[in-house]
């Protein structure tokens, strides 16, 4: 693939799996790691970049795309792009694209085993039996079935649909969701049952799963309204985006005794302070927003994105573009061409 000119991609951070470099020296690119102790030298670095491959939840501003004047693709580390300016880089003739779909697996089923961990007392039970207290305590403590509960879904998108169907088939559970903007298909074919309000769907579950795109319409989509509508014996689970959850209003449910429990692996801020006060809290479960990263979806989605920066610095439509209108438009920086 000819990229025409000197073709220089700078990862903001190292690729989830690394041989995402090599692939991109191997298609004849210069590439620039920027770690933590560079932050500070990235506009400098991005001067000729062509392409910028970002790890979340780094953030692409508008000033941080001014300072690249020849920089033609950004490419996500994964679907989310809220940590990037598309506005910004649409006005300024730039493609965005992200890693779709990859997610779809991985994410399900890390959301499965913290629905398991909170309903079998996982981290509770595993301490206990290494302190040798779990023996004598294992009747005092309330550990349930995750088959056949009610379980609400806000999001039916790749993960959020993928998520209901293992429920569903391997379960047993009585899916409910809710989300304005699927193809109303989708839930019929997996037998969710789509309700128009998180009003219809909060009193209902045990379970709340929350998988959606983080937008200026869905932050704190969960707020202490929202919480205040589930069952007493509810647990909230987000493996999507932190900001989609108001956290504080999730800590004051849980410390009042509203709610039963909360897993969690997405936080805003990341990373959670570790003073926060749900790290205190035994019916909390926390991770380190891993829930995406396993060997095969690294390697799956590291390898979408080299293929869209090399096809993008090329001239080409990547498969994944976030505003494809950036790349028909008067500024736009197709051919490597930089518009006054």
């Amino acid at each position: 693939m000819s990229t025409n000119r000197d073709c220089h991609v700078v990862l903001w951070r190292n690729m989830y799996d690394t041989t995402g470099a090599d692939q991109l020296r191997k298609a004849g690119c210069r590439v620039t790691i920027v770690e933590a102790s560079d932050d500070a030298k990235l506009p400098s670095i991005l001067a000729d970049a062509r392409g910028l491959w970002v790890r979340y939840p780094q953030k692409v501003t508008a000033q941080i795309l001014d300072a690249a004047p020849q920089l033609q693709v950004v490419s996500t580390s994964g679907f989310g792009s809220d940590n990037i300016d598309i506005d910004a880089a649409t006005q300024r003739g730039i493609l965005v694209v992200n890693q779709r779909g990859f997610g779809r697996i991985p994410v399900s089923e890390h959301t499965i085993m913290l629905m398991l961990a909170l309903a079998r007392r996982f981290v509770w039970a595993d301490g206990a039996t290494r302190d040798g207290t779990g023996w004598d305590k294992r009747t005092d403590y309330p550990i349930f079935e995750l088959a056949m509960k009610t379980v609400g879904i806000i999001g039916l998108g790749y993960i959020g649909s993928e998520l209901a169907r293992k429920l569903r088939v391997g379960f047993g559970c009585n899916v409910i969701g809710y989300d304005p903007f699927v193809d109303p298909r989708i839930p019929q074919l997996l037998h969710i049952n789509r309700v128009s309000s998180l009003d219809e769907l909060l009193p209902q579950v045990r379970f709340l799963c929350l998988c959606l795109e983080l937008t200026a319409d869905t932050k704190n989509i969960i707020g202490a309204k929202e919480l205040a509508k589930l069952p007493k014996d509810a647990f909230v689970v987000n493996t999507s985006r932190g900001g989609v959850l108001d956290l504080e209003a999730l800590t004051s449910a849980l410390q009042a005794g509203q709610i039963a429990g909360a897993a969690l692996d997405v936080f805003q801020p990341e990373p959670i302070p570790p003073t926060h006060p749900l790290f205190a809290m035994p019916n909390v479960i926390v991770t380190p927003h891993t829930a995406g990263l396993t060997t095969e979806t690294n390697e799956r989605s590291t390898r979408s994105a080299v293929e869209q920066l090399l096809a993008g610095m090329g001239g080409n439509m990547p498969a994944f573009p976030k505003n494809p209108q950036a790349w028909d438009g008067a500024k736009s920086r197709r051919h490597g061409l930089v518009h006054a």
